[in-house]
């Protein structure tokens, strides 16, 4: 007997799941399988023509084994008792059924991508090994229902879509030639592939959802430009106006239809908005900017907070005209109309009720009405927004006694009295209305502007002179992720003077 009258492979460390097939033929082909598959134990032989008879298929069944093996692999059943005894030490070694190797295996298979060009048959065959290989350690491909995919309805269904565009390939379609995998192809010149499954959106057969022809013009119209048309109408948005956050972004349903174009300066009471937002940030103060954040629409178009910031909004209350700020109003530019988040004001200020006519805002066992109901049940805030100059005019009259000098100052960068006091004796500036410059106080800005931090403390410790003379040590864990043999801390030694670790 040797290795090449067995016409397999030999195991080699990397081709196992081959070789372990393989090989388990060989041995039925020669009725030595049920010694090393344990179906036969040598306890279960009662005569002692059959102890004999078991021995020698062992000894049969090792050899067959060992020699379709390479030198490298030999020393993992060198010691082993019997055939059945090696079969498992191999099982054991190569299909280890531990946390790491399923996670390992499952990674690959469903990372496993096929490359353009490649063949569909090969590729699924390479999809089905790795499934062998993640069951025979104990793992599961998490394959998805029954009743709507299985490993036959993938196939089929591929090998169908890769028949398809070869013959279209030999009729001239080049573009989509060795594409099995690719699902939308708006570069292909032939006639398109026909799909026959239903849309999700209208129902029709021949398109997905993301395709949907009428899907596609309702988003179209949804963010054409609000302008003048030539008849004079103006372009009226139908869309919603009420937000809801989810864990992916930020969504806006709709609670009814706005009657106007586009106006920065309407505000609209929002029962289901967790945050204030507004379409123009020219009435912000303290804006921030950051990454964009999608918001969906309920028509699943999208639109993007792209910063946020304080609006000071002017409103009549019982006990005469009073001014609030609302604080981190999202900028939406595409927004059709700026909303007042009733949560976000009962979370930072008090309770809302809404009546027939209207609804009211209390704070401190005071009770003043926020919003008017207009047409079509939307609620109309009565708050008017105050703009960034007029509030700093007013904070800057009120902490400088009124003068108008101080004003002039903050205007022109915090420019002196001398200087200020220069244009307006000698008439140089244009629009300044003050006939005569009078002192100020101390300008806070000016002051802090002038002022000079104390420098941070230099580090005068020296290092040491020898190596291994002070050692610095940190513990690290537990680590989110514990390796192969459970441990999750480690511990770092650097030595001060070569910094070596």
């Amino acid at each position: 007997m040797n290795a090449s009258s067995l016409r397999i492979s030999k195991l080699d460390g990397t081709n196992f799941h081959a070789w372990k097939f393989k090989m388990q033929m060989v041995l039925e082909e020669r009725d030595l399988w049920e010694v090393v598959s344990g179906e036969i134990k040598a306890e279960q032989c009662e005569t002692q023509l059959d102890q004999a008879t078991y021995k020698r298929k062992s000894r049969k069944a090792m050899a067959v084994i060992c020699l379709a093996m390479e030198d490298s692999q030999l020393p993992l059943v060198r010691s082993a008792s019997g055939a059945c005894d090696a079969w498992s030490r191999l099982e054991d070694h190569f299909e280890k059924k531990s946390l790491a190797n399923k996670l390992f295996l499952r990674r690959r298979f469903f990372t496993t991508m096929m490359e353009e060009g490649d063949d569909v048959l090969e590729h699924i065959n390479k999809l089905k090994t790795l499934a062998e290989q993640l069951e025979a350690v104990g793992g599961s491909t998490l394959e998805s229902r029954s009743d709507t995919l299985s490993w036959e309805l993938v196939t089929s269904r591929l090998l169908h879509e890769e028949m398809k565009r070869k013959e279209q390939g030999s009729k001239g379609d080049e573009a989509s030639q060795g594409q099995a995998f690719i699902t939308r192809d708006n570069q292909r010149k032939g006639r398109p592939v026909k799909k026959s499954w239903p849309c999700h959106n209208c129902g029709k057969i021949g398109h997905w959802m993301a395709e949907c022809p009428s899907r596609i013009q309702e988003n179209t119209e949804r963010h054409r430009p609000q302008r003048a048309q030539d008849s004079g109408d103006r372009y009226r948005s139908q869309r919603a106006n009420v937000a809801q956050e989810e864990d992916s972004g930020d969504y806006l349903f709709s609670i009814g239809e706005t009657t106007s174009a586009k106006s920065s300066d309407i505000w609209l009471v929002d029962s289901g908005a967790t945050q204030h937002m507004t379409c123009s940030k020219k009435f912000m103060r303290n804006y921030k900017g950051f990454d964009a954040v999608d918001v969906h629409l309920a028509d699943d178009g999208i639109v993007q907070a792209i910063g946020s910031g304080d609006i000071v909004m002017s409103m009549k209350t019982p006990q005469g005209m009073k001014k609030g700020v609302l604080t981190n109003v999202w900028h939406i530019p595409k927004l059709s109309r700026n909303l007042f988040s009733v949560g976000r004001f009962t979370k930072d200020v008090g309770p809302v009720t809404f009546t027939k006519d209207g609804c009211y805002g209390e704070a401190k066992g005071t009770k003043w009405k926020i919003g008017a109901r207009e047409v079509k049940g939307l609620f109309k805030l009565q708050m008017t927004p105050v703009a960034p100059e007029q509030s700093n005019a007013a904070k800057s009259s009120g902490c400088q006694g009124g003068t108008k000098s101080y004003l002039w100052h903050l205007r022109l960068g915090h420019i002196g009295h001398d200087g200020l006091n220069c244009i307006v004796t000698k008439n140089i500036g244009i629009g300044i209305d003050i006939s005569s410059v009078k002192k100020w106080d101390v300008c806070e800005g000016c002051a802090l502007g002038k002022q000079t931090r104390v420098r941070f403390q230099s580090n005068t410790t020296a290092r040491t002179s020898k190596l291994l003379e002070v050692i610095h040590s940190d513990v690290c864990g537990p680590m989110s992720m514990a390796t192969f043999s459970g441990k999750r801390y480690f511990v770092t030694f650097i030595d001060d003077k070569s910094r070596y670790c």
